[in-house]
C-alpha cells in the first residue's frame, strides 16, 4: 500500500465515531485513542506534560497530550479530530506535515514514549490508561 492510500485509511479510521465515540467511553481521553491506533496499526504512544513542552499548542489546557506514531512514521491523533476538529493524521515523511506536527506538539525530542500496556476489553479502561489519561487530555 502506498503512503497516500495508507494515510487515507488512517484518516477514515480516526474519524470514525463508532470507534471513537467519546462521552463516557474510554476515548474521552487522548491516551486511550492513541492506544486504539497502536493496537490496530502498530507503533507507539508518545506524549508529554505541557510543563515539559511549553511550545506545544495541543494539550495546553489539558496539562499534556498523547498521540500515536505508527511504525511507518504517521502521527495519528483521533482525539484531536473529535474534540477540536483538526486533521487527525500527519505524515512525518512530508515537510509540511512535520512543520504542522512541530506547531501542534512542540519539538519531537519532547515527546516521551509511553510504556506499553495490555489492552482490556472495550469499556473497561485499564488502570494504567485511566491514570495517564486522567492527567492528559
Amino acid at each position: 500500500m502506498d503512503r497516500d492510500s495508507h494515510k487515507s485509511r488512517l484518516e477514515r479510521y480516526s474519524r470514525s465515531e463508532r470507534i471513537f465515540p467519546g462521552g463516557e467511553h474510554e476515548t474521552r481521553h487522548c491516551t486511550a485513542c492513541a492506544r486504539i491506533i497502536t493496537d490496530r496499526f502498530g507503533g507507539e504512544v508518545r506524549g508529554y506534560y505541557h510543563t515539559h513542552n511549553p511550545t506545544a499548542r495541543v494539550g495546553e489546557s489539558e496539562g499534556g497530550h498523547d498521540f500515536a506514531i505508527t511504525s511507518d512514521r504517521f502521527l495519528v491523533d483521533p482525539w484531536l479530530y473529535h474534540y477540536y476538529g483538526e486533521s487527525p493524521v500527519l505524515d512525518m515523511a512530508v515537510a509540511v506535515d512535520r512543520a504542522e506536527a512541530f506547531a501542534r506538539y512542540g519539538p519531537e525530542e519532547n515527546w516521551q514514549r509511553l510504556p506499553d500496556v495490555t489492552r482490556t476489553p472495550p469499556g473497561q479502561a485499564s488502570s494504567a490508561v485511566s491514570g495517564l489519561a486522567a492527567k492528559m487530555g
